[in-house]
C-alpha cells in the first residue's frame, strides 16, 4: 500500500479520515488544490464561474472536472463577475482615483461578449461616490450598483448622531499610512440605463432616524472594531443587491448591521428587515454585534431571492459571540415588517470547516442543492438539502498561476463569489462547452485521489481509498514514496 501521509499535512489527513460525512468541508493550512470531491449522480452539474478576487487578470468558466472550458482574459484585475441571460460577462473591475479603498469598491462595471469585446461599460469613482460589491442586470436592461456617497459628519450630527461618540471623527478618519478620509459614507442604490444614466436612486442618507423603516444613527459597531472603519466612516456597508421584477423589490444585505431589508422601488421605503433586532431597537439597547439568538446574523454577504418566496443569506459568522462559525440559510418570511424564520441551513459540526470571516456566497440550485462560496481559502463546494458534500473544490489559481497543493505560505486563492450555471441555462445555452485544458495543468486527479467513503459498518469514520501512486508528479508538489 502506498502512503499518503508523506505528502498530505497531518492536519489535512485528519479531516479527510475523521469529519463526519453529511457535512465535511475541507480547509487546510497546506494540502491539495484544485477539484478534491465529485459526485455525478448526486451533483446538480453544469459549469462554475469565478475570478480570482485579487490579482488575476482572468475570468475562468469551469466544469466540475475542473477542467476550463471558457475563458476571459481582461488584462485587469477584478472584484467578481457573473454571466448574464444573453450569455454576456458583467465584472465588477477597479480603476484609479477611488475616494475610499474600504473592502469591496470597484467603481467599474464591464459588460464582455463571449468573445471578450467589451459592449458596455459604467464608471461611477468620484470624489464623492464610488461603485462597490454587488450588482444586478434587471429585465428592461438597466443595471443596479451599490454605490458609497460621501456625508460630512455635521449633517450626520444633525440627523441625530450623538456628536460625543467616539466613532465621530470630526476631523477626519486616518487610515494607517497616515492619509486622512473625511465624513461618513453611507450606501445607495443606484440604477442606470444602457445610456448610464441614473434613473433611479435609494440613499441610507435620506432614510435616517428612529422609525423601523429607517436607520438609526446612533447604531454602528463597536468603537474599535477592525478594520477601525467599520465603526466610522464605512457605517452601514452593504454587499449585494439584487432586484424582484415579480414584486418590483430590492433586496440589499448589511454587513455591518447583521441585517437584510427589502426597499420597494415604487415608494422608495423599506418594507422588511430581518437578522438583528438590536439595529432597530428590538431588543436589549446596545452597540454593535451583541447575543447569539437575538442577533442571527455577524457579517452576512449574498443576498438572494429564491423561486419559492423566500429569501437567502450566507451567514459568516464573525465575531459571533459564541464562537465564529459560517452557515448558509433560507430564510421564509411571515409577512410581518421584521418577521422570518430559518426553513434550512447548513453549517459544519466543526466550526473551522468552511468559516470566513469576510464576502461568501450561497446560492441555492434547481434541484434543491447548493453552491457555497467560501472566500477566505477559495472553497466551493455544493451540498444536498440534506447537507451531504457531493462536489468540492479549492482554487488552484494564485493570480493567474496555478498550483497544485497549500504550502506553508499558501497562494492567495480567494474568491469573493462564484456561480454556477446549467449546460441549457440560458447563460450558456448552445455555446461550445468542449474542455480547452485543465485549470491546473499537471496537478493530480485528487477528486479521485483522494475519494472518501464511509467504512463498510456505517458506524467508523470515513476513509481514504485509491491513494496515490509512487512518484506521481504534479508542477510543485514532490514525488509520493513506497511505504
Amino acid at each position: 500500500m502506498k502512503k499518503l501521509t508523506a505528502f498530505l499535512s497531518g492536519a489535512v489527513l485528519a479531516a479527510l479520515l475523521s469529519a463526519p460525512a453529511p457535512s465535511a468541508a475541507y480547509e487546510a493550512i497546506c494540502g491539495p488544490l484544485g477539484v478534491l470531491h465529485y459526485q455525478k449522480e448526486r451533483s446538480y452539474g453544469g459549469y462554475v464561474l469565478y475570478t480570482n478576487h485579487l490579482g488575476g487578470t482572468k475570468t475562468y468558466l469551469i466544469d466540475l472536472q475542473g477542467n476550463i472550458v471558457h475563458q476571459w482574459d481582461h488584462g485587469r484585475q477584478a472584484f467578481m463577475a457573473e454571466l448574464l441571460p444573453n450569455g454576456n460577462l458583467l465584472r465588477a473591475e477597479q480603476g484609479p482615483g477611488a475616494p475610499v479603498t474600504f473592502g469591496g469598491w470597484h467603481g467599474t462595471l464591464r459588460e464582455y461578449d463571449w468573445d471578450g469585446n467589451v459592449v458596455w461599460e459604467f464608471t461611477i469613482r468620484d470624489k464623492g461616490r464610488i461603485a462597490h460589491h454587488g450588482f444586478d442586470r434587471l429585465p428592461n436592461g438597466n443595471t443596479a450598483l451599490l454605490i458609497w456617497e460621501h456625508m460630512p459628519w455635521e449633517e450626520m450630527i444633525a440627523k441625530g448622531r450623538d456628536p460625543k461618540d467616539p466613532t465621530v471623527y470630526k476631523d477626519g478618519f486616518k487610515y494607517p499610512d497616515g492619509k486622512v478620509l473625511e465624513g461618513v459614507w453611507p450606501d445607495a442604490i443606484i440604477e442606470v440605463d444602457p445610456k448610464g444614466e441614473i434613473v433611479w436612486e435609494y440613499h441610507v442618507r435620506d432614510n435616517i432616524g428612529t422609525g423601523r423603516d429607517q436607520f438609526d444613527p446612533n447604531f454602528h459597531l463597536p468603537f474599535g472594531y477592525m478594520p477601525a472603519y467599520f465603526a466610522g466612516p464605512d457605517w452601514t456597508h452593504w454587499n449585494s443587491v439584487r432586484y424582484n421584477p415579480h414584486t418590483d423589490e430590492y433586496l440589499v444585505n448589511s454587513r455591518d448591521w447583521g441585517e437584510m431589508y427589502i426597499i420597494d422601488r415604487k415608494t422608495r421605503k423599506m418594507v422588511w428587515r430581518w437578522g438583528n433586532p438590536y439595529a432597530w431597537g428590538g431588543g436589549r439597547k446596545t452597540q454593535g454585534y451583541s447575543r447569539n439568538g437575538d442577533q442571527i446574523l455577524f457579517g452576512s454577504h449574498d443576498c438572494n431571492w429564491l423561486p419559492n418566496g423566500n429569501v437567502s443569506i450566507f451567514d459568516n459568522g464573525t465575531k459571533r459571540p459564541s464562537t465564529n462559525y459560517s452557515a448558509a440559510y433560507e430564510i421564509e418570511r411571515d409577512g410581518t415588517f421584521t418577521g422570518g424564520k430559518i426553513v434550512w441551513q447548513f453549517k459544519t459540526a466543526d466550526p473551522n470547516s468552511f468559516y470566513s470571516d469576510y464576502q461568501s456566497a450561497a446560492q441555492k440550485l434547481p434541484n434543491g442543492n447548493w453552491h457555497i462560496t467560501s472566500t477566505n481559502n477559495g472553497h466551493l463546494f455544493e451540498v444536498t438539502p440534506q447537507g451531504e458534500v457531493v462536489w468540492e473544490f479549492v482554487n488552484p489559481m494564485s493570480g493567474d498561476e496555478a498550483y497544485c497543493v497549500k504550502k506553508d505560505k499558501a497562494p492567495w486563492t480567494q474568491i469573493h463569489r462564484s456561480f454556477r450555471y446549467a449546460a441549457d441555462s440560458p447563460q450558456l445555452k448552445g455555446r461550445d462547452l468542449r474542455p480547452l485544458r485543465k485549470l491546473a495543468p499537471g496537478c493530480p486527479d485528487w477528486a479521485s485521489l483522494l475519494e472518501v467513503k464511509p467504512s463498510p459498518n456505517g458506524n467508523m469514520p470515513p476513509r481514504v481509498v485509491n491513494v496515490p501512486p509512487a512518484g506521481a508528479k504534479g508542477s510543485d508538489h514532490p514525488g509520493l514514496p513506497e511505504k
